[in-house]
This record gives structure tokens, C-alpha cells and sequence, in this order.
């Protein structure tokens, strides 16, 4: 068989190459005594080195999911040969993103396993058809538990809110409309907050607010209702938001990496304008560096004639020029977090709707500083 893995996702090679042998293992793909490919095979099939097999291949050997045998190769365990200890946990998310989810996934992998269980891990690409396939396969699987990053679809079609779905299941990040489950995200209001107060204590008083849409992802309206209060709060009117480009769901890394430069186009017009705005909040970090390129693309000197603000705290923020100041997500502890609602419904507590909110923090860079003066013009100098 052949094993995928990505070598733009921030899960280690070895680590998604056990995930992938779990699933196959779990899911009856891989049968009882079936031998695996040797070293060699996967070396040339998957470029990998062999350091990295050998450590997905030792981990899946002491869950009892394979044996060895000296100088024939590697096999699949009987379910019986299995540790009865070891149960699973399955976290679906909408893609693979950055150090953010890397990040989560330690924090709940690092409490998972002091409670005897293990890690299964999967992406649902974006598309509610491929999410409701995993979790049907996860249910197969016997998985004691699912958590859940749910793509960004009608919930009309979803399996999650299906009777016929009984694993307990944890949403990250967002909630669906009309389920009752748990859901554990950020403080994104109270990080709006936090980004506002710290532009406006700076003296800006003409702020705007950029986001790919759609504005109501639950996350997303947290933090616009924070930028729009924090306005009204200090005397001044909220802008309109700048809203750009595709939706949220449909900027994946590579996409952003290939076809940002619109999204700076139209950015950098806003910014040529007399009226511009003096400070921009953008929804996360990643559209925060698209906004950085379009000020040098616009002549602006940064962050003298604007400051910028993002969200996540993402590994790249600390690269930018200037570094980037941004509200931080506490990543690992919303993974935790799920974790233990995870287990409590595991243990029999019922699934509620419910909102457990991780606190967020301001981490100040050099992309704020003062407004620029505005002449009698209305230019800004």
C-alpha cells in the first residue's frame, strides 16, 4: 500500500507515516499477519530516511499494532496480540496550518498520552463530504473519541449530528450552528479587545479592519465585535470592513503562497488613498503579512505611517519586517483543554453545548507605533 504524507504540514514525517499505518491497521485495510513494505520500498516510495520509518515502526510496535520477525520482515498483530490499555482518539481538522495547529495537537497528544491514549489525526481538505467520511470511519475504527475542527459548511449535511454518530466529539476553534456539543476556541472577543486598546492607546483613532470572508465564522465575528465596540467605546465611527478576496476556507497555505499577490493589489489601493486608515487589525496573522507587503507595494514606511496588528502569533510573525505584533492564541492549552472535556464525555457526562474560552494575550513587535500626523489636507505625514 502506499502511505501519504505532506511535507508542508507541521507534523513530523514520522509521526504522519504512524498515523497513516494506524489507520490502515485500524480501519481493516491492513490485515492480520500482512507484511509490510521494507525499509528500501518505503525509502523510495516516500523519500524519507530510514531513522524516520524506524521510529513510526518502533511506536506502532509497542502499541502492539506490528511484530517482527529476524530476517523476514515486518507484519501486522491479530487483535488479540494488542494491549487492551491502548484506546484511541481521532482529531479531524480542516487542514494542516503552520505552527498553530502543530501546536495544538502537541497539547492534546501530551495529556492523551498520560491517560493511556493515542493520537489519531486526519484532515478533512476543506470539504464537509470528506469530514463526514472520516468520522464515519473513525466510528468504524472504534475510536473512544473524536476531536473535531469542522469545515465550514451548512450543517444541514453533516454526519456529527447524525443519531447514528455515538462517539463522544469535542469541536475546536468554532461551533456548528443547532448541534449540541462542546466547543473549546479563544478569547477572540476579549482579543479584540486587546489589539483595539493597544491601537488606540497609541493614539490611533482611525482604524480598520481586514478579513477574508465570510465575517460570521463565529471566531472571526468575535473579533470584529471586539474591533467595532472598542470604536464606539473610545467616541469614534467602525470602518467598513475590507473585506477580501476568497473565502477563509479556501486560503490554504499553498493558495496563499501562490495568489496573495491580489489580495496585496487591492490592499495597497486602499493604502494609496488620502483617507486611508492609520492602523489596520487584521483578522490572523496570516492576512496581517499580506497587509505589511502591501504598505512597501503603496511607498508607506512602516510602522510610521502604519501600524499593523494580526492574530494566531504564528512562527512567522517573529520573521516579518517589521516583526509583527499580534494577539497569541494559547494553542496547547485549547488542546488540552478539549482533552478533558473529550474524557468527560468519554466517561459517560453528556455532550452539552457549551463554550470553554482560552484566554488570548497582546505580544507587542515593532509593526505599532504613534499615527501619523495628518496635515490640514488630509494627507498624513
Amino acid at each position: 500500500m502506499m502511505f501519504r504524507l505532506s511535507r508542508t504540514s507541521p507534523i513530523p514525517l514520522h509521526t504522519q507515516l504512524l498515523n497513516e499505518l494506524r489507520h490502515a491497521i485500524l480501519s481493516g485495510k491492513l490485515k492480520p499477519h500482512e507484511q509490510l513494505p521494507g525499509e528500501y520500498a518505503l525509502i523510495s516510495q516516500l523519500r524519507i530516511s530510514r531513522s524516520t520509518i524506524q521510529r513510526a515502526w518502533q511506536t506502532a510496535q509497542d502499541e502492539g499494532l506490528i511484530y517482527r520477525v529476524p530476517a523476514k520482515g515486518t507484519f501486522v498483530s491479530e487483535p488479540a496480540q494488542r494491549p487492551t490499555t491502548t484506546r484511541f482518539v481521532s482529531c479531524i481538522m480542516a487542514e494542516f496550518r503552520y505552527t498553530f495547529d502543530g501546536s495544538l495537537l502537541d497539547g492534546a497528544d501530551e495529556l492523551l498520552r498520560a491517560k493511556g491514549y493515542r493520537l489519531l489525526f486526519a484532515q478533512s481538505e476543506r470539504r464537509i463530504e470528506e469530514e463526514n467520511r472520516l468520522i464515519r470511519s473513525m466510528c468504524a475504527e472504534g475510536v473512544a473519541g473524536i476531536l473535531l475542527w469542522p469545515v465550514m459548511e451548512n450543517n444541514s449535511k453533516r454526519f456529527v449530528s447524525d443519531p447514528s454518530c455515538s462517539v463522544p466529539v469535542v469541536l475546536l476553534d468554532r461551533p456548528i450552528p443547532d448541534v449540541s456539543l462542546p466547543c473549546i476556541t479563544s478569547q477572540n472577543y476579549e482579543g479584540g479587545l486587546q489589539a483595539m486598546q493597544h491601537l488606540l492607546a497609541l493614539g490611533h483613532r482611525d482604524i480598520a479592519f481586514a478579513a477574508w470572508p465570510p465575517l460570521d465564522l463565529h471566531p472571526i465575528a468575535e473579533r470584529i465585535r471586539g474591533y467595532r465596540e472598542a470604536m464606539v467605546e473610545a467616541g469614534l465611527t467602525p470602518r467598513p470592513i475590507l473585506t477580501l478576496g476568497e473565502p477563509l476556507e479556501a486560503v490554504n497555505y499553498r493558495r496563499y503562497e501562490r495568489e496573495a499577490h491580489e489580495d496585496v493589489a487591492y490592499l495597497a489601493d486602499v493604502l494609496r488613498r488620502p483617507d486611508r486608515p492609520t492602523a489596520i487589525f487584521a483578522m490572523n496573522d496570516l492576512l496581517a503579512v499580506l497587509v505589511l507587503r502591501a504598505a512597501r507595494a503603496a511607498g508607506l514606511q512602516l510602522p510610521a505611517d502604519l501600524s499593523v496588528i494580526g492574530f494566531d502569533d504564528l512562527e512567522l510573525t517573529r520573521r516579518t519586517e517589521p516583526t509583527l505584533t499580534t494577539v497569541a492564541q494559547d494553542t496547547p492549552v485549547i488542546g488540552r483543554e478539549a482533552v478533558r472535556r473529550l474524557l468527560s464525555l468519554i466517561d459517560g457526562d453528556p455532550p452539552r453545548r457549551t463554550f470553554t474560552l482560552v484566554p488570548t494575550r497582546l505580544i507587542v513587535r515593532e509593526s505599532t507605533s504613534t499615527p501619523p500626523v495628518r496635515s490640514g489636507s488630509g494627507e498624513r505625514r
